[in-house]
């Protein structure tokens, strides 16, 4: 140790007795400490202009191009070819390689010693960060420490890296520069390799194993995985290897089969050991960030414990289907990856894919068509022709009739339970942790059945015109429809004698357009007797439809059309907003008043309350108390310009136009709720860009979770971060950023300076 000892201190000697060690680290320190500052700045203008945010401990270490650490992670593999290309061939080029060889020193002490030397060096680069990391820790309210130290650990460990292999390329050649080219050209051959056969399973994990490229992303984001940090040791420990086999074959000769022979050893060694680190049961992990954010939340865990036995994920890949791209199999660990925060709870899951052509959604080509478009496909990707399957062949393994052919998951559970897992037209495109929570709790629990009355000219969820209500129930590649959040939606007929069935959790009544029989009233009141849920929505000029089951509830659609004239907008168009009573039924709906979002009403008619049924009557959304009335003469808003007039009892204030109601019967709580508007939620009113912040998606997932009481969609929401503040002001950040961006540097500099006079004179 001893020897080693020795080595490293001559090294560093001979480091830091040359300007470049000093250029690069100044240079470095300049780089990363002015993006900070720039950061910096930012966050102290946001406090000044009121404007602050969570998360800044993230913020100013990790998100954007500029960031210290994205900023080093990116030009660390700059650096370290300039630093490493000397400590060998500097040696051969001397001479001095001839003592190292005839002293009592093995090949492995010469390793270590000029290797420790250049994890000094990288401590001291890594280490001028922590300077950052203390300006930050006492400049940002409640700083997120572990998170940004678990990014220091996965740079360092990677620099570490970086700095074994320029130690192996230097031992090769007597020249620096061919040293230093050699290790910028490697280190870009790791970044590629995982790109390489991923068409061929089994061989794409092995190079995807050993690919360098985004090594210490999971670090960076504070996450530690015993599977980056083994690969850190063991890729750093093979290229030490090299290097000792290397100057071991230099000092004795041996035949060209034993070299090739122990090279090819040692990378079988590490490969198997990099398997072994890939076995989900063996892997540990470590979330540093405050908040738990690189894990699935309390309720997602909770539903993943009570799925027990075996759990297979399997994808079918449509490569006609406008998301195929995304399961191609250069995709395969992006695809892996959605799903591998719930693998670390269970482990054993198992993920298998199948590739196939059909016509998805909205496709209409002919066989022909299909057989053509996919030998194009072949032609321009890796995928293997041989496993793709023909639509008869995909048709006996599976029906994928329901799910319009599309790129889909199947979950399958050891007991025989499948439910299907979606992609969605949306930024995201992949299901999140809400959705496969939905997906996996549906088969623990049964999922709520949500029954839309049909047969009275109601609003359909199988119709996708503008005034249906497809796009919140049934839609299958919209993330937030009913269907992808855990409910059942499906139409419901009631039949003369018969009655509502039990298994119905709600009940939605969407603007009768004709009245209900007798015998329906009759079951529709049975229902309510019995303390089924309900959700009766109505429309302006129809209320009298509506009129016999709001009597069961103790309120009633006013006659006339509520208005609310604004520039730009018919008269009858509302913006309707969540009162104190209503935001506080629901999480989303105090997060939408937060935010100061309103709901839009397309002609709504207003709500009153007529007798007590025994409820509990709270006003969910009014419309504004001023410029608002109750319109009785008017017909036509697109003709016609409404005019208050009191003498027709029109008043001006602020009118109810949702409900919530509850109470006990048998001891469940029965709930209700309410709409005087049934265009609010419809596609068209759904779909339509405005040029203000709406509400309208959010009454649809609030509405229906607390008529389920809080089971669906799963809760995966965490508590606000803590770090959403700033003790400096911009007098006392002056001082910070000329401290940074000018004192340290220079400070290094003077260092340097004082080093080499010191040396001159000696």
């Amino acid at each position: 140790m001893r020897v080693i000892y020795k080595i490293a201190k001559s090294e560093l000697g001979t480091l830091f007795y040359s300007p470049i060690a000093w250029l690069i680290l100044v240079i470095f320190v300049f780089q990363v400490f002015g993006s900070f500052a720039n950061l910096l700045e930012y966050t102290v203008n946001a406090k000044t202009l009121g404007q602050m945010q969570g998360y800044q401990s993230y913020m100013l270490f990790v998100i954007g191009g500029f960031a210290p650490y994205t900023t080093i992670q990116s030009t660390l593999y700059l650096y370290i070819p300039l630093l490493t290309m000397g400590l060998m061939s500097r040696e051969y080029s001397s001479g001095s390689i001839k003592l190292l060889f005839s002293s009592p020193i093995s090949s492995l002490q010469i390793i270590l010693g000029k290797y420790f030397s250049m994890l000094i060096y990288g401590l001291i680069m890594m280490g001028s960060v922590l300077v950052l990391v203390v300006v930050a820790f006492f400049s940002i309210k409640d700083f997120d420490l572990s998170l940004v130290l678990s990014g220091w650990l996965g740079l360092y460990l990677l620099m570490a890296t970086y700095a074994a292999i320029g130690l192996f390329m230097s031992t090769l050649t007597s020249y620096q520069i061919i040293a230093a080219l050699g290790t910028l050209t490697f280190i870009s051959f790791l970044n590629f390799i995982g790109s390489l056969w991923q068409h061929i399973e089994g061989v794409r994990e092995v190079m995807y194993w050993f690919s360098l490229k985004g090594r210490a992303d999971e670090s960076i984001r504070g996450l530690i995985c015993s599977e980056d940090i083994l690969y850190f040791i063991l890729v750093s420990g093979m290229f030490l290897g090299f290097s000792v086999l290397k100057l071991q074959f230099a000092r004795r000769s041996c035949s060209m089969s034993v070299k090739v022979g122990k090279y090819v050893g040692l990378v079988a060694c590490v490969a198997l050991l990099g398997y072994v680190s890939t076995i989900p049961q063996l892997k540990c992990f470590y979330d540093a960030t405050a908040n738990k954010d690189r894990t699935i939340t309390p309720n997602s865990q909770e539903i993943l414990k009570q799925v027990d036995g075996g759990l297979t994920i399997t994808s079918y890949v449509n490569l006609l289907d406008k998301f195929g791209y995304l399961g191609m199999p250069s995709n395969w660990f992006n695809t892996r990856n959605i799903f591998e925060t719930f693998t670390r709870f269970k482990p054993e899951t198992k993920l298998k894919s199948y590739y196939y052509y059909d016509n998805s959604a909205g496709m209409n080509l002919s066989r022909e068509e299909m057989d053509k478009a996919i030998e194009r496909l072949v032609l321009t990707s890796d995928i293997n022709p041989k496993s793709i399957l023909t639509p008869e062949q995909m048709r006996e393994k599976i029906d994928l009739s329901a799910e319009e052919y599309r790129y889909v998951f199947l979950i399958e559970r050891e007991n025989g339970q499948k439910a299907f897992l979606r992609m969605f037209d949306d930024q995201g495109k992949y299901p999140s942790e809400a959705e496969i929570s939905a997906v996996l709790k549906t088969m623990v629990s049964e999922s709520p059945r949500i029954a839309f009355l049909n047969g009275h000219g109601e609003r359909n969820i199988y119709d996708g015109s503008g005034v249906n209500y497809t796009s919140f129930t049934t839609v299958l590649d919209s993330r937030g429809a009913l269907v992808n959040q855990g409910y059942t939606p499906y139409t419901l007929m009631l039949t003369e004698g018969g009655d509502i069935p039990s298994d119905v959790d709600v009940l939605v009544i969407a603007d009768l357009r004709k009245a209900l029989t007798d015998d329906e009233l009759i079951q529709i009141k049975r229902y309510i007797e019995h303390g089924g849920n309900l959700v009766v929505i109505g429309e302006p000029r129809r209320q009298e439809y509506m009129a016999p089951v709001l009597e069961q509830l103790g309120l009633a659609f006013v006659p006339g059309v509520l208005v609310q004239p604004r520039e730009g907008y018919v008269a009858d168009y509302l913006w309707a907003t969540f009162t104190p009573e209503g935001a506080s039924l629901e999480p989303i709906f105090a997060r939408m008043v937060e935010l100061g979002n309103v709901l839009t009403m397309p002609s709504a008619a207003a709500i009153c309350e007529t007798e007590n049924k025994g409820f509990e009557v709270i006003p969910v959304f009014t419309t504004a108390t001023h410029g608002c009335w109750n319109e009785l003469e008017t017909k036509n808003f697109s003709l016609e310009e409404p005019r208050l007039n009191t003498a027709l009892g029109e008043e001006e204030k602020a009118y109810v136009t949702g409900y919530a109601l509850r109470r006990d019967v048998r001891g469940k709580e029965q709930r209700v709720f309410v709409l005087g508007d049934a265009d609010c939620i419809s596609n068209g009113e759904l779909g339509a860009n405005r040029e203000f912040r709406r509400s309208n998606y959010a009454l649809t997932d609030g509405m229906f979770r607390w008529l389920v009481y809080d089971e669906y969609p799963i809760d995966v929401s965490r508590p606000a971060a803590k770090d959403n503040d700033t003790y400096l002001t911009p007098g006392g950040f002056a001082w910070i950023k000329i401290f940074l961006r000018w004192i340290c540097p220079v400070l290094i500099v003077v260092c340097g300076c004082v080093i080499w006079v010191m040396r001159r004179m000696k």
